[in-house]
Formats: structure tokens, C-alpha cells, sequence
């Protein structure tokens, strides 16, 4: 009698002790041209992805044995930790090479609602541009172009994320008015421009943000002073005397419904000793050899690394473009991860107001489960059980995957 054995080894997980810890990784970059600030920037990132791996684990092992022999293997990791904090410690190149060690604090953070792209779809993240709170703040260095260049690093730096598509938004001012922009927990946030620009772009998410500050933290050491009590001063606060912050809020909104998804707020300093008169420009190649500049470099990486995990945290939404009969059309397809048989849930948008005739959208589940039978670069079509127009289904709803 011929006998078959099944075994399945799944799910062993690998977690830290602690919630959080600290954790030191060396990243290395090429050396191309001479241009040290770029490889600075790609070996931080690969010491950051050497960090993460370090952090806690999710391992997926399968095994199919027939008769004592393998039949079928696979196995996928994730990490399943984010970066709170970066200090670099030291650099060093090597032959045409950078390296660069560094410390990452590094938080445990489980499994969120989407799985860490658990269903393996690209969201695609509009950034729009953000707004300069404090513009007086910005006169030292002629950094006024902050609110242009700094989501427009974000933008360049979020490129080589292969499950998070930026799109280009930052042409767009999503707060005409100031005082809107978010800035509490029980502020509700929603923010109807987000889903103008996200129709506009086929966004599934918008982000937005405010530069609070980029103000010198002592500016009255930094002003000019005679010459003995300059010495004083500099040998007594040595360079408390030039440091300058930057802080940022960033906001996530949902395309669909304007609502306040996600919101973080980030903030570091460095020494800022450049001539009072010279315009440096935020993002400048001279901007990135200050001590103010790197220090800054640092921290969008670490925005870099909090948007893929937040972003991956959020369901996949996309738009219903068409409806034939039992047929519905989407406006994403295998750029975005889609392939045949991959099936989503059906919702309405639905709007409604309040007693101060304020719009609100909410998105309503509807018994209807697409199923993808036509999978385009660019579009995908799938087919329902019963006729959409029953469930009110029209163009411009949407289907999601948790």
C-alpha cells in the first residue's frame, strides 16, 4: 500500500524580548564621481535595512513531503519592526567604498490590520505640497523653498519602494487655508482637497505636511557681538551657539473619503555656522555638507521608513471606473499586484451632512465579492455574482483588500 506524508511547517515566529531596543548595523555604498553625499545617503539606507532584520521576524515556512522526498518548499520573511530613532556613529571609506555604522532603535510593532502588505498589493501615495508655518524661520540660508524641497526628497527617496508608488502632487495646495491643517488628536482632519487631487492622480492616499519650524534655537548667541565677548561666548557655549531645529507634521489622508488616516510628527537639529548672508537653499548640494544638512538627510530617511510602514498599514482601495452588467472595471492592474483570480470587497461611497451641512464620505460594505478575470498593466476587470446596480454600484465606488 503506497503511503503519502503531508507535513506542513508553518508559521515560526522569531520575536524580540523587548518591545524596543537598540541596534547597530554598518551599511556600505559606491563611491560614484566623488559624490560623497549620495553614497552617504545609500549606505545609511542599507545600514537602516540591515537594522530592521536584525528586529523581529515573521518567517513563513511550507514543506510538502511525499514518501520522503520534497515535493514543494517556500519560505518568506517579513520584519515586523519600525525605526523610531538613527545616530550615526562613525564613517569610513575603503577602496572606492562608503561605510557607515550606525544605531537604530528599533520598535517592535506586531502585525497591523493590512499585515504589513500582507496581500502584496502596491498603494500609491500622492504627495502634495506642504506648508511653511513660520516663514521668518527660514530667512538664515534662504531656506524659503523648504515647503517645495523637502516633499519633493520625500518623493525621490520613496521611488525605490517596490510596494509603495509615490505620485507627484506637490504642484497642488491641498490647505487653502491655513488654519485647517491638523494639529490635535480631536481635530477630525478630513480634508476635502485630498480626494480632488487624488481622483485627479488615481491616489490611493495623499500626504500632506507643515514645516513648523526651522528656527535657530539660541539666535541670541548667533548674532553678531564684540570681540571679547564673542571669545567668552564661544568658549562657553561652543556650538549650542549655532544649533537650529526642524520640525515637520506629516498627515495621511484617505483619497476617497478626505479623512485623516495617520499623522506623525518629527523633529531634529544640527549646527547651522554658514555666513548670515549666504543663500544656501533647503536641499542644496550645500545645504547636505552642513552638520544642520545631515542631520536633516537623517531624519527624511526615517520619514522615508515610517511612510512604507504607516502606508502598509492602510487597506488597499481602488477605484471602480466601469460597470457592464456583472462586470466592473478598475483603475489598477498587475503594476499594482493584481493578477486573475485575486478577489476584493465591494463598497459604496456614500455622502451625506451634517447639521452644519458639512459633507461627510463613509464607505459602505456591500454583499458583493469581485472576482478578477482580466488582469492589464494599467486596469484590471472582474466579474460579481449578482447585478451591481441591485447594491447601487456605479462608477466611482470602490473595492478593497484588507
Amino acid at each position: 500500500m503506497l503511503r503519502r506524508l503531508l507535513i506542513l511547517c508553518c508559521l515560526i515566529l522569531v520575536a524580540l524580548p523587548a518591545p524596543a531596543q537598540w541596534i547597530e548595523a554598518t551599511g556600505s555604498a559606491i563611491i560614484h564621481h566623488q559624490d560623497l553625499v549620495t553614497a552617504r545617503r545609500a549606505a545609511i539606507r542599507d545600514a537602516l535595512q540591515q537594522a530592521s532584520f536584525q528586529g523581529a521576524l515573521h518567517i513563513n515556512g511550507f514543506q510538502a513531503m511525499s514518501q520522503g522526498q520534497m515535493q514543494a518548499e517556500n519560505l518568506s520573511i517579513q520584519t515586523q519592526s519600525s525605526i523610531s530613532e538613527i545616530q550615526v556613529l562613525r564613517e569610513r571609506t575603503e577602496q572606492g567604498m562608503l561605510f557607515v555604522t550606525l544605531r537604530a532603535r528599533l520598535e517592535s510593532s506586531g502585525s497591523c490590520q493590512s499585515g504589513h502588505y500582507a496581500n502584496g498589493y502596491q498603494r500609491s501615495l500622492a504627495i502634495g505640497h506642504f506648508h511653511l508655518e513660520k516663514p521668518l524661520s527660514a530667512n538664515m540660508g534662504a531656506l524659503h523653498d523648504v515647503s517645495e524641497r523637502l516633499p519633493r526628497e520625500l518623493l525621490q527617496r520613496l521611488q525605490g519602494h517596490q510596494r509603495l508608488r509615490a505620485l507627484d502632487a506637490v504642484r497642488y495646495q491641498l490647505y487653502r487655508d491655513p488654519t485647517t491643517i491638523p494639529t490635535s488628536v480631536s481635530d477630525r482632519g478630513t480634508l476635502t482637497t485630498a480626494v480632488d487631487t487624488a481622483t485627479r492622480i488615481g491616489a490611493q492616499y495623499v500626504l500632506t505636511g507643515v514645516v513648523r519650524s526651522l528656527d535657530l534655537l539660541n539666535p541670541e548667541l548667533a548674532s553678531e557681538r564684540p570681540l571679547l565677548q564673542g571669545i567668552y561666548e564661544r568658549t562657553r557655549y561652543r556650538g549650542e551657539r549655532f544649533a537650529r531645529e526642524l520640525r515637520v507634521d506629516l498627515f495621511i489622508h484617505d483619497g476617497f473619503s478626505g479623512d485623516l488616516v495617520d499623522s506623525r510628527s518629527y523633529t531634529t537639529q544640527g549646527n547651522w555656522t554658514e555666513n548670515r548672508t549666504e543663500r544656501v537653499g533647503f536641499a542644496s548640494a550645500r545645504f547636505w555638507e552642513t552638520d544642520y544638512g545631515q542631520a536633516v538627510d537623517l531624519l527624511l530617511e526615517q520619514m522615508v521608513s515610517d511612510l512604507h510602514h504607516q502606508v502598509g498599514c492602510q487597506p488597499f482601495i481602488a477605484r471602480i471606473t466601469r460597470v457592464e452588467g456583472r462586470n466592473l472595471y478598475l483603475d489598477v492592474g498587475s503594476g499594482a499586484g493584481l493578477s486573475p483570480g485575486d478577489t476584493l470587497g465591494v463598497y459604496r461611497l456614500n455622502t451625506f451632512y451634517d447639521n452644519t451641512q458639512r459633507a461627510y464620505t463613509e464607505l459602505l460594505p456591500v454583499d458583493l465579492t469581485l472576482s478578477l478575470e482580466s488582469v492589464q498593466p494599467n486596469f484590471s476587470r472582474g466579474r460579481v455574482e449578482a447585478l451591481p446596480q441591485v447594491y447601487n454600484i456605479q462608477q466611482g465606488d470602490v473595492v478593497i483588500a484588507w
